[in-house]
């Protein structure tokens, strides 16, 4: 029991608690436009402060989608141990992944620099859908593959 805790259920806690500090304001756009802006004027000396702003906001976007594909993988594999076909341990996946994204977005608006957006929350779930149809996939093919048949 111990070591399924420490395994499965310690990663993802970490991982959610991760997701937590990202949406406090040491992660708003001020802040992360200290960094990115930087390095984009840097590697990309030609782009003008418009596309400086829409290349901040798109790396912004996939970080969105990146956070919520490893929380995918992470509580996928979680859930995962109760529910052994991959397409029935997905729904309550989609589930935890959507409801993770509504309390992200709920502690943002409590933020100073941060506010509440459903579209980030499409973005969000997009990551973890994503995630979760190529680990269905893999596995569905996996099984397959297997067949004795």
């Amino acid at each position: 029991m111990i070591k399924r805790i420490l395994q499965y259920w310690v990663p993802l806690l970490l991982w959610l608690i991760t997701i937590f500090t990202f949406s406090t304001d040491a992660f708003s756009t001020a802040e992360t436009s200290r960094i990115i802006v930087p390095l984009l004027t840097f590697f990309f000396p030609f782009l003008s402060p418009v596309q400086i702003e829409l290349w901040h906001s798109v790396i912004r976007k996939c970080a969105h989608v990146t956070e919520y594909s490893v929380l995918a993988v992470l509580a996928y594999r979680t859930i995962r141990l109760d529910h052994p076909d991959p397409k029935v341990a997905s729904r309550p996946t989609l589930v935890f992944l959507f409801l993770a994204a509504m309390f992200d977005e709920f502690h943002q608006r409590f933020t100073a620099s941060r506010g509440a957006s459903i579209i980030d929350v499409g973005y969000d779930c997009l990551g973890g859908l994503t995630a979760l149809w190529l680990l269905t996939t893999y596995e569905t093919w996996r099984l397959r593959s297997r067949s004795l048949l």
